[in-house]
């Protein structure tokens, strides 16, 4: 339960095996490769003998990578893959090495369904295109259907055509007065076409010595030419658009039915991808590694359990020589190793910060914690019986990834802390039994709860979470006592901690006296007036001058003002308790409003599970963050600085595949 010590180790190999090495480095993941490993022990060749040769492979493999990615996000736009409740849980593939570890012709294949699929892909996106374009086209032409001339005639070689549109709504006699109007010597012959959106679509003619008298009186209506001039009638266009647009609709078709039929092939795709990952990966790594004419220099920090395992392997399959050294603690990543109980935690130090250099792991403290205050919170027999249920479930049945495990046994620890908490208050759906056996069989049962906090009881959890976050900030200063021990600050240790510690335990027996325990109230006095003593002499030891040193030692008793604060923000156990609790007794109380009646009935099958559903939805968020918060706000904030760098280990970084050879179990 602590960080685990790491060491700086180099590995020396003969160059003609450094792929191998690297091979079997990435596969055994447990070494954070140091890519500044160029040192005054190693001369770098110039470029274009093997660091750009293995920049150029590497870069080979992403682009294959993308490829196959790009690839799998347009098969999983157009047929996603069905892969029930477990691909919610991000549960890999394991093969078996001669699966993973694809030869060419398996890359050329894979990789050629890959590119048909994106061609494909963007010939579909070219059709609708053009379909688009054929309809706008086809929608402009619409309009002209009825006319048996070509929108492109001019006229005859005695008169003179005019083809287009005015504007306004006119009827033909309409039309004919206002051209009348315009030019009344003018001999226009017109007919009506169409009628549109505030245009009217004409066809004209007129003797050839009157175009000009033509030309200026339909200028005062607004005549327009079509957009589309072209010299097929308009119902051939329209027929060929049509036609065209059809054919494009044909190609779209044999194009999805071609991508569905590679989708049946989307794990070779994911292979790939998963592959070219990898080699990627691989090849950066080596193209990073120390060199000279003949020998490769691998840097890296190893956890020191693993160290043992690295030297037997390594000198089993190849010629090389392993020195290490303690690893510098400000450099060196971190690695955590808790005990089954506290490792889910693990996930919640990691969103705050991990570990830097001089703290110790919280991860134990603020587990232990976190269940806890979960479960008060959420505080129902039934919605922790249900979080207990579905996590085993998915951990046994569902195969999800390492991290959706360790997300899954946190819940289901903090579902058995729910349940257990739930029992404290007799809730079991809220009042869900008492409600529905009084109601439906005339005979109240409840459950007997030691704290009800719906009848009378709220006080008793005040007290009860404000006593729990009393036991929380002790246990923050304590681990702040440990803290300054482990970096040689007894002061600080016993000052800064110790005495703080004391205080706040006297406040407690004092007010222990004062309330329940009479021969406690002077013992608590004696404690806390010591202990701020104490605070006063030693809070400004930093200070030279002897007036400012007592004046700070004073100031610092204002402290207690924070702790005052921390203290009263675990109210909210009790107010989240109660809100779960209160919503829970209104939903029970909805649905069993109808009574002993077939609509009664009906009524509890409908609003029980849709109100606890909404119930459980708000509350466990709630739960969750606020929780949350306590712990790093009132619980962190008493020691704990962060910054630690995560140790990541040289491995495959596979998003579909896993070798089947990896340790996929949890450690005991």
């Amino acid at each position: 339960m602590a960080k685990l010590k790491c060491r700086l180790v180099s590995i020396y190999a003969p160059k003609a095996e450094s792929k191998a090495l690297m091979k079997k480095l990435q596969e055994m993941s447990v070494i954070d490769i140091d890519t500044a490993s160029q040192d005054e022990e190693t001369a770098v060749l110039p470029d274009g003998y093997y660091h750009t040769d293995t920049k150029d492979r590497a870069n080979a493999y992403e682009r294959n990578a993308e490829t196959a990615e790009d690839a799998l996000k347009i098969l999983n736009a157009r047929y996603p893959e069905k892969k029930g409740l477990a691909g919610l849980f991000g549960g890999a593939r394991y093969l078996t090495p001669d699966e993973f570890y694809l030869k060419r012709p398996q890359i050329e294949d894979a990789l050629s369904l890959a590119n048909e699929v994106i061609e494909k892909d963007r010939l579909i996106a070219e059709q609708k295109a053009e379909i688009v374009r054929l309809n706008t086209s086809k929608e402009q032409m619409l309009p002209w259907a009825s006319l048996d001339l070509p929108l492109s005639f001019s006229g005859t070689a005695k008169t003179r055509a005019f083809i287009g549109t005015v504007a306004g709504i006119y009827t033909l006699d309409s039309l004919c007065e206002k051209i009348a109007e315009a030019d009344p010597e003018l001999s226009l012959y017109t007919e009506i076409v169409n009628t549109g959106k505030d245009v009217t679509y004409i066809f004209a003619c007129c003797p050839k010595d009157q175009t000009e008298r033509a030309e200026a009186a339909l200028r005062q209506l607004a005549f327009a030419r079509p957009v589309q001039i072209t010299s097929k009638l308009p119902r051939d266009k329209i027929a060929s658009k049509e036609e065209r647009a059809a054919k494009c609709k044909e190609k779209i078709d044999e194009c999805l039915s071609r991508i569905k039929e590679i989708s049946e092939k989307r794990h070779d795709i994911e292979n790939l991808a998963d592959y070219c990952r990898s080699r990627a990966e691989r090849y950066r790594a080596v193209g990073e590694i120390g060199e000279t004419e003949h020998t490769v220099l691998i840097k890296g920090y190893i956890a020191e359990r693993d160290m043992p395992y690295l030297e037997k392997t390594l000198n089993k399959d190849f010629t090389v020589v392993i020195e290490s050294e303690e690893a510098n603690e400000e450099l060196a990543p971190v690695v955590l190793k808790n005990n089954a109980f506290a490792r889910p935690a693990e996930t919640l130090v990691k969103m705050y910060s991990l570990p830097g250099s001089h703290d110790i792991d919280p991860t134990p403290v603020t587990g232990f914690f976190y269940y806890l205050f979960f479960g008060m919170m959420f505080s129902d027999a039934g919605y922790g019986l249900l979080m207990i249920i579905a996590t085993t479930l998915v951990l046994k049945k569902l195969k999800p990834s390492p991290s959706m495990r360790q997300n899954m046994r946190l819940f289901q620890y903090c579902g058995i802390s729910t349940f257990l908490w739930g029992l404290v208050y007799g809730s079991f759906f809220g009042d869900s039994i008492a409600v529905i056996s009084e109601r439906f069989f005339g005979h109240r049962v409840a459950l007997p709860a030691l704290i009800d906090p719906m009848n009378g009881d709220a006080v008793m959890m005040l007290v009860l979470s404000i006593a729990l976050g009393f036991v929380e900030i002790i246990a923050g200063l304590c681990a702040k006592f440990a803290t300054c021990m482990k970096n040689g600050d007894k002061a600080g240790a016993f000052f800064d901690a110790g005495l703080w510690i004391t205080t706040l335990l006297g406040i407690a027996i004092m007010a222990l006296g004062f309330v329940a325990v009479p021969v406690l109230k002077n013992v608590g006095i004696v404690m806390t007036l010591v202990s701020a003593v104490g605070l006063i002499l030693t809070q400004g030891r930093d200070k030279k001058n002897p007036i400012m040193r007592l004046f700070s030692g004073v100031a610092s008793l204002y402290d207690i003002t924070s702790y005052v604060s921390d203290l009263l923000s675990f109210s909210r156990l009790m107010a989240l308790g109660l809100t779960t609790s209160a919503m829970s007794a209104v939903f029970n109380m909805l649905s069993a409003m109808g009574g002993k009646t077939i609509g009664g009935f009906i009524l509890l099958l409908i609003v029980f599970p849709l109100g606890h559903a909404i119930n459980f939805g708000l509350n466990v968020l709630g739960a969750y963050v606020h929780t949350l918060r306590l712990q790093y706000v009132e619980l962190f904030s008493k020691f704990y600085e962060g910054g630690g760098r995560e140790f990541k280990a040289f491995s495959f970084k596979s998003k579909y595949t896993g070798l089947s050879t990896e340790n996929i179990k949890e450690e005991n």
